[in-house]
C-alpha cells in the first residue's frame, strides 16, 4: 500500500478493498466442511493482519506528506529532521529497534513490526506528528484484536503444539471452549455476540482505521 496525501485513500484501500473482501469470505466460511473451513480461516487471519500492517506503515509514511484527514484537518510534523520516507523509517527503527545499525540503507526486514500498534504509536511520536495523541487514543481502546490476531497468525504459520496452546488460551477471553481447534474458535461467536469472532475482529480493525483517517 502506497502512502497518500489524502488519508481517505488509505481508508478506502484498507476497509473497502481488503477488509471487506475478508468480511465477505468470513460470512461464507461458516457453512463449509472441514478442512475447507480451516484453510479459509487461516487465509482470512493472515491476510487480515497483513492488511493492518500495510495500512499502519503507509499511514506512518503518509504523515511525512502533511496529509489531509477526511474531516478536513491536516497532519503536520514538528521534527525538522524528517524530510523523506527514508528519514521517517530511520526514525522508526531508531525508536523501536535501537540495536539495528543506522549505517547505510535499511532493508524492509530491519523495520519494526508494523502489525504491533505500539510501532505506529512510538514511530509517530518520534517524528512528532501533530495527531500523535489521537493515534495513541485510537490504538489504546479495550479491543485486544492485534495481540490475539497475531497469536492466531503465528499458529497458522507454524501449526505446532506451542502455538496451538497459545491460540486456545485466548478462547477464554471470549467464553469459547478451550478444547476447540483454533479455527473453530475463530468461527464461533463470542459470548452474547451475534457473529463469529473473526468478524468482530475485522470490524474492530475497520473502526480503528476509520478513527485514524477521519
Amino acid at each position: 500500500m502506497r502512502p497518500s496525501k489524502y488519508l481517505s485513500r488509505l481508508r478506502h484501500k484498507t476497509n473497502e478493498r481488503h477488509l471487506k473482501k475478508l468480511n465477505n469470505l468470513a460470512h461464507e466460511v461458516s457453512g463449509l466442511p472441514w478442512p475447507d473451513s480451516d484453510r479459509i480461516a487461516s487465509f482470512i487471519t493472515i491476510q487480515c493482519l497483513n492488511a493492518w500492517a500495510n495500512f499502519a506503515r503507509a499511514y506512518f509514511l503518509s504523515c511525512t506528506l502533511s496529509p489531509w484527514r477526511e474531516k478536513g484537518l491536516q497532519i503536520t510534523l514538528n521534527n525538522s529532521a524528517i524530510h523523506t520516507f527514508d528519514d521517517a523509517i530511520n526514525a522508526a527503527v531508531r525508536k523501536c529497534k535501537p540495536w539495528i545499525p543506522q549505517q547505510g540503507s535499511l532493508k524492509r526486514r530491519d523495520e519494526p513490526a508494523w502489525h504491533n500498534p505500539e510501532t505506529l504509536i512510538k514511530s509517530c511520536e518520534e517524528i512528532c506528528c501533530s495527531n500523535r495523541t489521537e493515534i495513541r487514543e485510537a490504538l489504546s481502546g479495550q479491543t485486544e484484536v492485534f495481540d490475539h490476531l497475531s497469536t492466531f497468525r503465528n499458529f497458522y504459520a507454524h501449526r505446532n503444539d506451542d502455538t496451538a496452546v497459545k491460540a486456545k488460551q485466548i478462547a477464554r477471553s471470549y467464553s469459547i471452549s478451550l478444547r476447540s481447534h483454533p479455527s473453530e474458535i475463530l468461527l464461533t461467536p463470542a459470548y452474547e455476540r451475534p457473529q463469529i469472532l473473526i468478524l468482530d475482529w475485522i470490524d474492530d480493525i475497520e473502526a480503528i482505521v476509520e478513527l485514524l483517517c477521519e
